[in-house]
């Protein structure tokens, strides 16, 4: 079930809150920048049984004949063969089909990373300038954010079958990062968009609709100057938006917001 509330962690640049309030303008990041190395990469299950293999290479095959028209099509059965007779050779094209796709996937997507959780103190650690930034408040009920889709987590890497890869890499990461629980806005940069459907972000921004932010908190070690400068922002751009602070709890590992959600 989507959770009403989902929240997004980052440092704190005035320009960009500033640009956030008054204009609902939000930026999206490319798979490329993020700092888990397996995210977002496809990783292809290369076929060892011969139907397998022949089923998979009539698919490479036809993908070839589009791509490269030119050449001659003995040439093409004859580079089939070769893989066919030389499974090393087709486990090295595929390396090269999950580079491809995965800079294709750069090109095209950008995301905005959410979670369910406002007091986590490793995410305000990592995304959050070490407890000095901000975590964003946002209705999960506004535009666009019912489109979001929950990641999911798991112990091994998925190995997926040609040609039945969609955008599941996009939300597929290992267990090692539930502790998130996290959910994505997956957009298309226009540009390289492919699908009429889908929300566009133009050069990386995407413009949020009034009302889809609820409340800015500031982080805990956050210093007096950064503290004033925030609640000045919030109050001169966006009166509505309520301004919390996280603390430290005296007594155990835990962040106490006030006020409270």
């Amino acid at each position: 079930m989507k959770p009403a509330r989902l929240f997004h962690y980052r440092c704190f640049v005035e320009a960009h809150l500033v640009s956030l309030l008054s204009a609902g303008q939000v930026k999206l990041s490319r798979p490329d920048s993020f700092n888990d190395p397996w995210d977002c990469r496809v990783h292809y299950q290369v076929p060892t049984e011969p139907e397998d293999r022949k089923r998979v290479l009539a698919y490479l095959t036809e993908m070839h004949r589009k791509q490269h028209p030119s050449i001659s099509e003995t040439e093409r059965r004859r580079i089939a063969n070769d893989f066919m007779t030389n499974p090393s050779e087709l486990v090295a094209a595929f390396l090269e089909m999950e580079k491809q796709m995965y800079a294709a996937l750069c090109r095209q997507y950008r995301i905005y990373c959410l979670t369910e959780n406002p007091a986590s103190a490793l995410m305000w650690g990592h995304y959050a300038a070490s407890h000095t930034g901000i975590c964003l408040e946002f209705d999960a009920r506004c535009d666009p954010f019912p489109a979001t889709e929950k990641v999911q987590y798991y112990t091994t890497y998925p190995a997926r079958d040609l040609p039945s890869v969609g955008y599941e890499p996009l939300v597929t990461k290992s267990m090692d990062w539930s502790y998130e629980m996290e959910w994505r806005l997956i957009a298309e940069e226009r540009s390289a968009a492919r699908s009429p459907l889908t929300i566009k972000t133009n050069n990386d921004f995407l413009t949020l609709p009034n009302g889809a932010l609820k409340s800015v908190t500031i982080g805990a070690l956050a210093d007096d100057t950064s503290r004033r400068c925030i609640r000045d922002v919030v109050r001169a751009n966006a009166t509505g938006v309520l301004v919390r602070q996280a603390t430290i709890a005296p007594d155990r590992y835990e962040l106490n917001i006030e006020p409270p959600f």
